[in-house]
């Protein structure tokens, strides 16, 4: 979600399709899907599957037809990863920021308040994705 009010109002109404499921996929640490609250409701909001996510969480991932994993942290990356200050899922299910309260004019002073510990990403690139088999 970005920081700037502008563009995550105007990103929010934009949404992307569901992909096709990935047979045989299931999620572990590392992966990246698009969050979302219903079919075809995609829009910026991503999450990244935690290293020390509960086997529980790891078996729900996924059975939402618009989580389908897009990309992953590379293994050896996985430990920065597990650094990362998290307050866990949202609301209701977790300790974490209301998507709705960021979303809001105030939004990120709202993260910055609340969750002063939290890690955000500040860039990041594209890179060749592996095979299945390589996963």
């Amino acid at each position: 979600i970005s920081a700037n009010y502008e563009k995550r109002t105007s990103m929010r109404t934009r949404t992307i399709p569901d992909d096709d499921p990935l047979d045989g996929m299931t999620f572990r640490p590392g992966f990246l899907s698009y969050a979302g609250s219903g079919p075809d409701s995609r829009t910026t909001e991503m999450f990244i599957v935690m290293p020390d996510a509960p086997g529980r969480q790891l078996e729900h991932f996924g059975t939402n037809s618009w989580e389908t994993p897009f990309g992953f942290v590379e293994r050896d990356d996985l430990e920065v990863v597990a650094r990362w200050h998290a307050y866990g899922d949202m609301p209701p299910w977790g300790e974490g920021p209301d998507p709705q309260k960021i979303y809001e004019k105030d939004g990120y002073k709202y993260l910055t308040t609340e969750y002063p510990e939290m890690s955000y990403i500040l860039k990041c690139e594209v890179i060749p994705m592996p095979t299945f088999d390589e996963l």
